[in-house]
C-alpha cells in the first residue's frame, strides 16, 4: 500500500500528464488552422506573378501580370481566367466596365466590345479613372494628364513628380517618387501627411488605402487628413479598393483579399 503523500503525489502526476496532453492537442489543433484564421483578415487568392490589380464597379477583378498577361476574375477572386491580352503593366477600370491599361512600351490601350484599341497617349506610367468616367494618366516623367473623352484626347494638368494616381468622385489622389501623397481638389494641389508610399486606391464610399513602400498597408476615412495603418499586413506593392473589400498585391506576385 502505498503512503498517503504518494499516492496524493502519483494523482498529481496522472492529471498533469492529462493537462499536457490536452494542451498538446490544442495546440496541434492550433496550428493546423489556416494562417488567414490567426487573428487576420487577409486571405491569400491562387493568382501568383502579377503585378498590378484593379477592381471594376461590378465586382471584377482585373489583373496585371508580371509578363504583361491579363487576367480576370468575375467569383470573388476564387478562379482567374487569362484573357488575349500581353505586354501590360498597369490597369484600371471605368464605371461602365471599360478597361484601361498602360503597356510596358509606356502606351495607353483600351479594352471595350472586347477589342483593345491603342490610344494616343505614349510614356505613361499609370491610369486610373474616376467615377464620372475621366480617365487620369501619371506619365514616366511624372506629369499628369487627363481625359473627358473616352481617350480622344489628353490634356495636361499643372503637376510634376508623380508616380502612382488613384480618382474618387470629386478628388484625384496622387503618389510622388518621393513618396509623398498628394490630393487634387478644386483644380488646386495639396501635399498630405503621408509619407513613404508606394500606391494608392480609393474606393468608391471615399475611403483612401495606401500601399507604402516598406510594404504596410494603411487607410484614411477623413479625406487624408489622418491616416491608420492596417494590423497583419505588410510586404504590399499595388492596391485596390471596392467600398466593401480591398485587394493587394504583394512584393511577391501574390494576390490578396482583405475581408
Amino acid at each position: 500500500m502505498k503512503a498517503p503523500d504518494e499516492a496524493r503525489s502519483t494523482r498529481q502526476h496522472g492529471r498533469g500528464l492529462q493537462r499536457s496532453k490536452l494542451m498538446l492537442a490544442f495546440a496541434t489543433a492550433w496550428m493546423l488552422l489556416p494562417l488567414s484564421a490567426l487573428a487576420s483578415d487577409w486571405f491569400q487568392t491562387n493568382a501568383s506573378q502579377m503585378e498590378d490589380v484593379a477592381v471594376g464597379y461590378d465586382g471584377s477583378i482585373w489583373l496585371a501580370g508580371e509578363n504583361g498577361t491579363v487576367w480576370v476574375s468575375k467569383d470573388s477572386g476564387q478562379t482567374f481566367k487569362k484573357t488575349e491580352a500581353s505586354g501590360f503593366a498597369r490597369i484600371a477600370v471605368a464605371p461602365d466596365g471599360t478597361v484601361w491599361a498602360v503597356g510596358t512600351n509606356e502606351t495607353l490601350w483600351k479594352f471595350a466590345d472586347d477589342r483593345w484599341t491603342k490610344t494616343s497617349a505614349s510614356g505613361i506610367g499609370d491610369v486610373t479613372v474616376a467615377s464620372n468616367g475621366a480617365i487620369w494618366l501619371a506619365g514616366k516623367n511624372g506629369t499628369v494628364w487627363s481625359s473627358n473623352d473616352q481617350g480622344q484626347s489628353f490634356k495636361q494638368v499643372e503637376a510634376s513628380g508623380f508616380s502612382r494616381i488613384s480618382a474618387g468622385e470629386d478628388v484625384v489622389w496622387a503618389v510622388g517618387f518621393n513618396g509623398s501623397l498628394w490630393k487634387r481638389a478644386d483644380g488646386t494641389w495639396k501635399k498630405t501627411p503621408a509619407s513613404g508610399m508606394q500606391d494608392v486606391g480609393v474606393a468608391p464610399n471615399g475611403t483612401l488605402w495606401l500601399a507604402g513602400k516598406n510594404g504596410s498597408v494603411w487607410t484614411s476615412t477623413d479625406d487624408g487628413v489622418t491616416f491608420k495603418q492596417v494590423e497583419d499586413a505588410n510586404g504590399f506593392e499595388s492596391i485596390a479598393a471596392t467600398s466593401v473589400r480591398t485587394w493587394a498585391v504583394g512584393t511577391n506576385g501574390t494576390l490578396w483579399r482583405y475581408r
